[in-house]
């Protein structure tokens, strides 16, 4: 009976992980489709472009190598961009031979060519020594990209700004519209090859793109559908092949497709290398005698390759509006160079274009980069003229849609926001890559920015705050008179916060701001000490010491002393090699800002009357007290409810949470208030020296202490305990109404002295914070 009544609920349940099992094969279906439709796609974009490249690193008699560079980047794009495809944070991925990296090989098979010939070398041997050269640039690249990556330096290379991926994303624009212009008609985009006289089937290649592209755009803004733009490009490709069929130009010699890639030949590197060694005819001019003199330019190609994956990344990044791992971007690069040098693949990596086509075309996962790979194996492997089966204007359309996808998403962007200097640069990067490279457009822009940066920096200034001593005072605890003759004369102590890097641009500034601050003093006041807190400084370069020299020979001539604190160890050692501070200087260095803060007041008080009543402690005592009381009672009289404690060494008082029974009134000596921290360490807060009171606040709150009270040498106390209080109250009213007029006004005091504080540090506070 009961498995009669349970039979019902588990065929429910059954039915219903059928039904959900059902929807995610059907879902992981349409995601294979999808994928692979969008990776076969993007191969015929990337394969168009390895062909060109096959062309420029071969070119003229050295044409028998076009076949065997073909192949290899072929199957460098399948082994690396599996690889990559499978492993990058920016999922989905499609790879190939780098522009900027495949322009420095080029570069490199016209050096490599020409020394062999120079040489006496045959054709076939300057085409087996440049793709063994490729082989070894393609290990360097990856070594390079994984090193940098496993040692998770990218943070180091996160410094590209926005005008230089605009002026990278629009220049890849400009040129693939110019690329399939070129593809199209053979001509060029230029004044010159466009206002040459056409002829009807140029016109007609050309105008039946521009079509395509109208169809792709016309999808992309009415219909949402990731099968859209697949289906449009089938639909085009059967009605395309059908019009050049019933039109007689489909065969090759008409134009309307691709030429074929032909036989391609196999790299073996490994091989090649053995067989160089076996026979008495070199095949191959590279030797390890040779290699050394090659480094320079091999490793030139593996800095060209980490500047542009770097600024792909980024690019990447800003057109999807997300953010990449770019330490796992550099491991997954790195491996799949790695792994494919050996195989005879040259170095591949990510494609901003055909990336981006992919998810255009419907790619849904990683899976649409490992499909557009495996779409690079078939054809390098098998020679399958993946290629010669799509009419031209299709191609050409599609990489119409590309180019002026880039293009706008580039360029809106900053006039949309406003950002005309960002725009301005991004076209002048953007011309610079067109006219000169990727690579020199690309540093060209950084450089650019690193200036701009330079000259922002320095009108914002080192200098983050500056208060005088009448707005700030150190963590200790002065009597009353004492405290008020420091604010008084409070622009003689000037305080500077100096924060970021100091450098040429900046350090100048400091200088001039704090001399014209010093000359802004009107007398009877002077400056006499200048704080400078380097608490918030990263590091300083050769122009700051000079700079810093200027101020203190400034400081010399006017009587100032220069008091620096919270130095790194870098900053200090620099500034002691450079005689700032330390022998017969008068200038000062401290630890931290309190410790120079009390020093300044400290030598401001030794040079008055308070400072010697300070220092006579117990004699000035009463009198003091009798200040304090004012003169309706008698000191004396109050001294009689107090205990006196003479504590002859250093000693703890009383500790943080015990019970608070009693205050100290300090006639002599100088306490130390400290505060324990959560990792059992001690933080000293405050200084308490001769006629303050301490213990008041536990004391009249009834709660425990909040601080550990310590003597630092010799004291003499006068405690107060709750039942004398008592006791005052009960027999003298008036007595203890005065000593709680006394306590108010020391609150009162501390109170203004933390606004004041508060409202000195708080514009500080804020702008560390953001």
């Amino acid at each position: 009976m009961d498995q009669q009544i349970k039979d019902p609920t588990g065929s429910a349940e059954h039915g219903a992980a059928v039904a959900e099992t059902r929807s995610r094969l059907i879902k992981a279906g349409h995601n294979a489709v999808k994928d692979a439709i969008a990776g076969l796609v993007a191969s015929i974009v990337l394969i168009a472009n390895i062909v060109s490249f096959g062309a420029l690193m071969f070119p003229a008699e050295l044409s028998a190598g076009i076949p065997i560079a073909i192949w290899a980047m072929l199957i460098g794009g399948c082994i690396g961009g599996i690889w990559i495809a499978l492993a990058t944070s920016l999922p989905p991925l499609a790879t190939g031979i780098d522009s900027p990296t495949g322009t420095v090989l080029v570069l490199l098979s016209a050096t490599t060519a020409a020394d062999v010939a120079a040489s006496g070398g045959s054709a076939q041997t300057a085409v087996h020594t440049v793709m063994l050269v490729f082989s070894a640039a393609t290990l360097l690249c990856g070594a390079l990209l994984y090193v940098v990556g496993a040692c998770r330096w990218g943070s180091y290379f996160r410094f590209v700004p926005y005008c230089v991926v605009g002026g990278f994303l629009s220049a890849t624009g400009w040129l693939l519209i110019a690329g399939g212009v070129r593809t199209a008609t053979g001509r060029t985009l230029t004044v010159a090859g466009l206002t040459t006289p056409w002829t009807p089937d140029q016109t007609a290649k050309l105008v039946s793109a521009v079509a395509v592209l109208a169809v792709l755009l016309g999808l992309r803004r009415f219909v949402k559908s990731a099968f859209a733009l697949p289906a449009a490009l089938l639909v085009m490709w059967l009605a395309g092949m059908l019009l050049l069929r019933s039109l007689g130009l489909s065969g090759r010699e008409h134009g309307w497709y691709l030429h074929s890639l032909g036989a391609l030949t196999m790299w073996q590197p490994f091989e090649a290398i053995r067989a160089s060694h076996l026979t008495s005819h070199l095949t191959s001019h590279l030797t390890w005698a040779t290699m050394p003199g090659l480094l320079p330019q091999l490793f030139a190609v593996a800095v060209v390759a980490l500047i542009s994956l770097v600024t792909k990344v980024s690019s990447i990044e800003v057109t999807r509006q997300t953010s990449g791992d770019l330490d796992r971007e550099f491991r997954a690069h790195g491996i799949g160079s790695l792994i494919a040098a050996p195989l005879g693949g040259l170095t591949a990596s990510l494609q901003v274009g055909t990336s981006s086509l992919l998810q255009h075309s419907g790619g849904a996962t990683r899976m649409s980069g490992v499909a557009c790979a495996l779409a690079l194996g078939v054809v390098g492997l098998a020679n399958f003229d993946l290629p010669g089966l799509v009419p031209i204007p299709i191609i050409t359309g599609l990489v119409f849609y590309l180019g002026y996808t880039f293009l706008v998403d580039a360029l809106w962007r900053p006039y949309a926001q406003s950002a005309w200097l960002d725009l301005v640069l991004s076209l002048a990067i953007m011309i610079l890559c067109i006219r000169f490279g990727y690579l020199f457009g690309v540093l060209a822009g950084l450089v650019c920015a690193c200036v701009l940066f330079a000259v922002s920096y320095s009108r914002l200034g080192v200098v983050r705050r500056h208060v005088t001593g009448a707005q700030i005072a150190s963590h200790v605890d002065r009597p009353i008179e004492v405290a008020g003759y420091l604010r008084e004369v409070g622009a003689a102590t000037q305080l500077y916060w100096l924060s970021g890097y100091i450098f040429f641009g900046s350090s100048e500034g400091v200088f001039e701001r704090i001399r014209a601050n010093i000359e802004a003093v009107a007398p009877p006041h002077r400056v006499t000490y200048v704080v400078l807190d380097f608490g918030m400084v990263s590091g300083a370069d050769s122009s700051a010491v000079v700079s810093l020299r200027k101020l203190r020979n400034f400081c010399d001539q006017h009587g100032i002393t220069l008091v620096y604190c919270s130095l790194s160890t870098a900053n200090n050692a620099a500034l002691a090699r450079a005689g700032f501070f330390g022998g017969k200087s008068r200038h000062q260095a401290f630890a931290d800002l309190n410790t120079a803060l009390a020093w300044c007041e400290d030598q401001l008080l030794a040079k008055t009357d308070l400072g010697a009543a300070a220092d006579s402690g117990l004699a000035s005592f009463e009198p003091w007290l009798q200040r304090q009381l004012g003169p309706s009672v008698k000191a004396t009289d109050f001294v009689a409810y107090l205990e006196r404690k003479e504590i002859a060494r250093p000693q703890v008082l009383y500790r943080q949470g015990e019970p608070a029974d009693t205050l100290d009134l300090v006639a002599n000596g100088h306490l130390a208030v400290d505060i324990a921290m959560a990792d059992g360490e001690s933080l000293r807060v405050r200084r308490t020296v001769t006629h303050t009171v301490i213990g008041e606040m536990g004391f009249f709150r009834r709660s425990a202490r909040s601080a550990t009270v310590s003597s630092t040498g010799p004291a003499t106390l006068f405690t107060l305990t709750r039942d004398n209080l008592e006791r005052m109250r009960r027999e003298r009213p008036d007595l203890a109404s005065a000593f709680a007029d006394f306590i108010l006004c020391i609150l009162a005091d501390r109170i203004d002295t933390a606004n004041r504080e508060v409202a000195a540090l708080g514009p500080l506070v804020t702008s560390a914070r953001g």
